[in-house]
């Protein structure tokens, strides 16, 4: 229709404004409804009944004075609801958000709000933005270090410059040190909130266990067993494992297939490859996860009845990034995460090992210093 000239001010005859006020003054709203009632034709007033004032007129027209002091009262709120519900179904401007995109935050209904009803993690997001903050203090304090203008080559590998530049800089094959440091936070994490977790009943072990079985698996594989397939020769310190006193830091001391059903371990490949082995102790079944991996392999383990399964529908990496992402597989396995392929893009391999810098300097300060004793003690865990 078209649009409705009114007066300037709308008013009933003695209830007139002041002159110098350009407002419309009613003592109750019922007498602007029936003015605005009568001012238009009926087929308009249907039409004005779906405008920018539709609201107040479906309030009127159910009998509610919008004005009233009742507003606690029982029948307020009902006929409030009944109004708006109305409005919203007749009108062809209300847009609904996706499932996807409903907030679960109903407080203020002004706001449009992106945001699943999913919660997205179980404990803490692995790919959460860096503090910059920490990331400048992590950069402060490696200033201070008599290494820190040394090239890298010519580091010590005992300075603090040398153990984050590699761990920082892009490519960087990472050492033992830093595979252990990391599965320490990770383990320190699992101490304090095993809820955060896929389960309770997982154990993260660092490199020594797969190092261990690497330099004497020849030893157990020569050795006879007896008529019940037992008795071979296992590697120094393998009860250790078992038992989780071993890897000593946070150590749980939970028995495996009693306590843990899962095992998570990183295996250096000829000093060549990081790669991920998950054990699943009650499915007796190991998954490798390979980031260079190029044909996805599903065999019978040779060691009956555990069956192996190297997946390749994993996200790629690029050469010297490996160990960076062998410790991501890890994490968001553990936490019950799949592996997105946009956090796993190769171009955030620089992202996620200043992340884990600033994580490492933050919640393990020493990690630098550590030195990993349990080998020393694996030695002489076993002899014969």
């Amino acid at each position: 229709m078209d649009i409705l000239e009114l007066p300037r001010r709308i008013h009933t005859l003695g209830e007139e404004p002041p002159p110098a006020v350009h407002s419309i003054s009613y003592h109750t709203c019922w007498t602007l409804h029936t003015a605005l009632k009568k001012a238009p034709h009926d087929d308009e007033y249907e039409e004005l009944k779906e405008s920018k004032l539709g609201v107040f007129i479906k309030f009127q027209e159910l009998g509610f004075d919008w004005a009233s002091r009742l507003k606690e009262d029982a029948r307020y709120l009902e006929k409030r609801d009944a109004a708006l519900a109305l409005c919203r179904v007749n009108s062809d401007r209300t847009k609904k958000l996706a499932t996807s995109q409903q907030s679960p935050y109903t407080a203020n209904s002004t706001a449009k709000v992106i945001i699943s009803n999913k919660k997205l993690y179980r404990g803490y997001n692995p790919f959460a933005p860096i503090d910059k903050k920490k990331l400048k203090e992590l950069a402060d304090w490696l200033k201070t270090c008599p290494h820190y203008r040394i090239p890298l080559d010519k580091k010590l590998r005992t300075s603090r410059t040398w153990w984050y530049q590699i761990l920082r800089t892009s490519l960087e094959w990472l050492e033992d040190c830093h595979i252990d440091a990391w599965i320490n936070v990770l383990r320190k994490r699992y101490d304090a909130n095993p809820q955060h977790f896929r389960t309770e009943r997982m154990c993260l072990l660092d490199h020594l266990f797969s190092q261990q079985w690497r330099f004497n698996y020849k030893d157990f594989k020569d050795s006879e067993p007896d008529q019940n397939c037992l008795g071979r020769r296992l590697p120094r310190g393998a009860w250790n494992y078992y038992a989780c006193t071993t890897p000593s830091f946070c150590q749980s001391k939970k028995v495996w297939g009693t306590d843990i059903d899962d095992v998570y371990a990183p295996v250096n490949y000829n000093d060549t490859h990081w790669i991920v082995m998950w054990i699943s102790i009650p499915k007796r079944h190991i998954v490798v996860w390979d980031s260079i991996c190029s044909n996805e392999q599903r065999a019978q383990y040779s060691l009956e009845p555990f069956t192996y399964e190297r997946p390749t529908n994993i996200p790629p990496v690029r050469a010297g990034d490996c160990g960076v992402y062998t410790l991501k597989y890890i994490e968001c396995h553990a936490l019950g995460i799949e592996f997105s392929k946009k956090d796993f893009a190769k171009a955030n391999g620089k992202t996620m090992r200043d992340k884990m810098a600033v994580d490492i300097f933050q919640e393990l300060p020493d990690a630098h210093e550590f030195k990993n004793k349990d080998n020393d003690a694996i030695l002489g865990a076993y002899d014969g």
